[in-house]
């Protein structure tokens, strides 16, 4: 897949209240689903859908600890977000 066609799909599924609070929360620490659950009062369903969301997208990454399976960051996908998103805006402030 091409870079803009994974930017693309990216942004669609940060474009999302609960999505983009999950991003948030994920920024600063590893969480299990049943912390989103209290976290964002949202049902465990729920939860499950947005991060199946967030994961194809390949916005997060999961680890197994036991029976619990961790969510993190893909912090590599969001630096190709954000560098391209850097190189219009810089393109931008060169027109006006």
């Amino acid at each position: 897949m091409d870079d803009n066609k994974k930017i693309v799909k990216m942004l669609k599924a940060i474009a999302d209240k609960n999505r983009l609070q999950m991003i948030n929360l994920l920024s600063s620490k590893s969480l299990c689903s049943c912390h989103f659950v209290n976290l964002l009062e949202i049902s465990q369903p729920n939860v499950s859908h947005h991060l199946k969301i967030l994961k194809e997208a390949d916005l997060v990454k999961t680890s197994k600890r036991g029976r619990w399976i961790d969510y993190s960051l893909n912090e590599d996908n969001f630096d190709l977000v954000k560098n391209k998103l850097n190189n219009i805006l810089n393109r931008c402030d060169k027109n006006y």
